[in-house]
């Protein structure tokens, strides 16, 4: 019997819990192959949070944002056979209608993720790699 309260308490516990979670490899990307790519990452926090936001540049420097507010556009130079990944990790304020969080990252001008996340905490997690 204590056994079906403690999952009882747990499921409880754990349905309260509003995470959005947003994990995607796309792979290779299916481009024509050119020495360098402009990459351009770019996320709009919503009014009163902060975010904690990762990407790496033509270096292979990662960068770490961290308390990060407003739009977020970066513009990168990289080049062919680069692994990349973008991430973005939020508490959104609990507001009506619901804020949300926007997310796209463009190669050469093509968007290659559009997303719109929603939830209380949203972790974003993106990767690809360029031909």
């Amino acid at each position: 019997m204590k056994k079906y309260l403690y999952l009882f308490i747990v499921a409880l516990i754990t349905s309260s819990c509003s995470y959005t979670v947003y994990d995607m490899n796309r792979g290779e990307l299916k481009m024509a192959k050119k020495p360098t790519y402009m990459v351009n990452y770019m996320t709009d926090i919503p009014k009163g949070t902060t975010a904690t936001i990762t990407y790496s540049d033509k270096d292979n420097t990662k960068h770490i944002e961290k308390l990060y507010s407003g739009k977020l556009d970066y513009t990168v130079e990289l080049p062919s056979g680069k692994n990349c990944d973008f991430t973005v990790d939020v508490k959104l304020p609990q507001t009506t209608p619901a804020s949300s969080l926007h997310t796209y990252v463009k190669v050469d001008g093509e968007a290659i993720t559009d997303q719109t996340q929603t939830g209380k905490d949203v972790q974003f997690r993106f990767k690809f790699k360029l031909p």
